[in-house]
């Protein structure tokens, strides 16, 4: 009897709990966004993302033949970070899963991704299927913006991260030299106005000339709330922007979170890919 009840005292508290195991955020996220149902869904999810996903997971209203990568981006004591690449053989998408620890339980919050992003393909379309004489009367209308910039812009900012981390990859030494004479600049010093550094900035001749071959829009400081970062912007829709920044101290770097710095990936040396919302 006596080794009854110890048996009894050890089961019970799994009865009551449950199947209900503490997971960590990049195991939640691939379960969240694997294909087949999740019975205990519930358990891991809080606030937005419980009003989010009622009935289903994530990965049961995505189509099945793509596939899903999860990366673990940042988790700290509170909070964490998981991107989730979905693919296939034509295309690829982006998105972030934010968490938040409650009573030292992660839970996923919130699901965020770039938007507007759908107004990209058409533009690059149109753009693409102009002739020459419309190119070149296109270049003599814009030339602040030719044809060949903004094509590859539109093209940049509807990318995949994979994408965008290739394209640095690529031009890297551009990129360490159009950091370089914004730095020697001295146009971001801290006693400068926002507006007028960033309008000076981006007004050096060979600042703009780099920006317009990387297919940025503009230097500034003003996308993630980072005063001692800086922000090349490759472009997004009123408040939800892509781009790389620029900050080598770590502890300096801004905070995601899903109502602003929805993800901030490193790329090396002080770089990073960073998107808003």
């Amino acid at each position: 009897m006596k080794h009854f009840f110890l048996v009894l005292c050890l089961w019970l508290p799994q009865v009551v709990l449950g199947n209900w195991v503490p997971l960590e955020p990049l195991q939640i996220a691939e379960q969240f966004v694997a294909p087949a149902g999740w019975p205990d869904m519930k358990d891991y999810l809080c606030c937005e993302a419980a009003g989010q996903a009622k009935h289903e997971t994530l990965g049961q209203q995505i189509p099945a033949r793509l596939q899903r990568v999860c990366q673990l981006v940042q988790q700290g004591p509170t909070t964490a970070v998981v991107a989730v690449e979905l693919r296939d053989s034509l295309d690829r998408k982006d998105f972030y899963l934010h968490f938040g620890k409650e009573a030292g339980a992660w839970k996923l919050l919130a699901i965020r991704s770039l938007a507007m992003t759908h107004l990209g393909p058409p533009m690059v379309e149109l753009l693409a299927a102009m002739p020459p004489a419309a190119v070149a009367e296109y270049d003599q209308k814009h030339p602040d913006a030719s044809h060949a910039f903004t094509l590859g812009n539109l093209r940049l900012w509807t990318s995949a991260d994979a994408d965008i981390a290739a394209h640095f990859a690529r031009n890297r030494a551009d990129f360490q030299k159009v950091l370089r004479l914004v730095q020697a600049g001295k146009y971001f010093a801290p006693t400068a106005p926002a507006a007028t550094a960033e309008q000076a900035a981006n007004a050096d001749p060979a600042v703009h000339a780099l920006l317009r071959k990387l297919y940025l829009a503009q230097v500034t400081r003003r996308q993630t709330g980072c005063e001692r970062c800086l922000e090349f912007v490759i472009g997004g829709k009123v408040s939800s922007t892509v781009g790389l920044l620029y900050q080598p101290q770590a502890a300096l770097l801004p905070a995601m979170s899903p109502d602003r710095l929805i993800v901030l990936k490193s790329l090396g040396d002080g770089w990073y890919l960073y998107k808003t919302i």
